[in-house]
């Protein structure tokens, strides 16, 4: 069984990815859970494992959007592999943001809507790494919108929510503890998700960030900042986006 947790204050959002998960999922026995009140999304996310029975566990946002036509047999055919599994992420870690390493450190796939509309019928598909491997081990921190993960880590790595006590920060901090404890990360460029925010680093970010450096001094890779170069795809519909990543 699949256990889908999703934070979500807005209703037509959580309306629109529960359907898209029935769709994605097929005959996967699966079950989503909605925390409509969270405090933050670490406080959220645990109190969804609590009530959660699945032996594989997603924690997603509530504004993306499944374009892998074989989504569940990706999804089960990795995680015999792996621990964690996400779009996006990097294999080495200098601070909160994960891609600050840049290249030749980051990797990942995720499509963009190339106009307002949502859900998109057009995508903007961004490519880190290239897509000659679209499976990429030894990662070491993802990206939040869309992780997986096997039951077996939640009994040693759980969200921080006294640390990261609001919307940033939560995810790298919960999947670079994963590596820590051992388990294995990778980025999956042909799990193919949209998502509809590009992120925003602003505000309350740089608390976040700055509880993070201290939480995991000494732990972190000593590296300057350098830039993540994605190669860009624009204006694409979904069978031109599959055949890109060879899922058509």
């Amino acid at each position: 069984m699949i256990s889908i947790i999703i934070c979500s204050i807005t209703p037509y959002k959580f309306k629109l990815v529960s359907e898209n998960f029935k769709a994605a999922l097929g005959d996967v026995s699966y079950e989503v859970i909605g925390i409509h009140d969270a405090r933050s999304l670490s406080e959220g996310y645990n109190r969804g494992i609590v009530r959660s029975r699945g032996d594989i566990v997603i924690f997603c946002h509530d504004d993306i959007e499944i374009l892998a036509p074989t989504f569940d047999q990706i999804l089960l055919q990795r995680l015999e592999s792996y621990d964690v599994v996400g779009c996006a992420g990097t294999s080495c870690l200098i601070e909160s943001a994960w891609a600050a390493a840049g290249d030749p450190f980051t990797h990942g796939v995720v499509a963009y809507p190339a106009s307002d509309r949502w859900p998109s019928e057009r995508y903007d598909l961004l490519i880190w790494g290239g897509i000659d491997l679209l499976e990429v081990p030894g990662i070491q921190a993802l990206d939040g919108f869309f992780i997986a993960v096997k039951r077996a880590v939640l009994k040693s790595v759980q969200f921080d929510e006294v640390n990261f006590d609001g919307f940033h920060v939560y995810d790298t901090d919960f999947t670079f503890a994963a590596h820590l404890a051992g388990f294995k990360l990778a980025v999956c460029k042909d799990l193919l998700i949209a998502h509809q925010s590009g992120g925003n680093y602003s505000g309350e970010y740089d608390t976040y960030r700055a509880r993070f450096a201290e939480k995991y001094l000494g732990r972190l890779t000593s590296r300057p900042r350098n830039t993540s170069k994605a190669g860009i795809a624009r204006n694409l519909d979904r069978p031109q986006a599959l055949r890109i990543l060879r899922l058509a």
